[in-house]
């Protein structure tokens, strides 16, 4: 009776200190718009799950239910200036739509801890855009030519990340974007009156 009282004890000690799939802590969603640099800003931070805990492998990042990568590190974001680059492609999800993110802790096994979420807002664009709804950019999604509406000078096309792609001084109602790989980009420019614009479009 003794032995077996002792055998249950030492089960559930064990489970106690060492059975234990902990979620990551104190996560951390930042993200703004570089009105200067035309690109987005963002970091997504974490701590470790509260020990004591199985043994930790790493962490899963999630946008909606697409897993977006497997890392050991807690942080990924997107700011050139910093050297951050690690997450330069994690907007590019949903066409630049708002989601649902997460973050799950992995442990051996590849068992995974429950999630932490945070709602992304999707690509932020400068303010002038949303002013700006008479000039438009068609077809979108396009293959090969993007028109405009109307001239515009100093174009400069970039993937969410803030990467400038291609850059086109002169005054143009039309550009080829052809040799551009599939995806989802900003192409930024000033109009005849001065005023800048950003837009956001599919290349196919």
């Amino acid at each position: 009776m003794k032995k077996s009282f002792l055998f249950i004890f030492t089960v559930i000690i064990f489970n106690l200190e060492f059975g234990q799939i902990n979620p990551v802590q104190n996560l951390q969603w930042n993200h703004y718009y570089d009105y200067s640099n035309y690109r987005n800003i963002f970091s997504l931070s974490w701590q470790e799950p509260e020990t004591p805990h199985n043994t930790l492998i790493g962490y899963n990042i999630y946008r909606g239910n697409e897993l977006y990568k497997f890392q050991t590190t807690t942080s990924v974001g997107c700011n050139s200036d910093w050297g951050v680059i690690s997450g330069c492609d994690f907007l590019n999800y949903n066409n630049g739509g708002s989601f649902t993110g997460s973050v799950k802790a992995v442990y051996e096994g590849n068992i995974e801890a429950e999630s932490f979420s945070f709602e992304v807002g999707g690509v932020m664009l400068d303010v002038t855009d949303s002013k700006l709804k008479l000039l438009s950019i068609f077809p979108n999604p396009t293959k090969n030519i993007l028109n405009f509406s109307e001239e515009i000078s100093n174009i400069t096309i970039s993937d969410f990340s803030g990467k400038i792609i291609k850059q086109i001084p002169n005054s143009e109602k039309s550009i080829n974007v052809s040799k551009l790989t599939k995806g989802n980009y900003i192409i930024s420019g000033k109009t005849k009156t001065g005023e800048t614009i950003n837009k956001k479009f599919i290349k196919e």
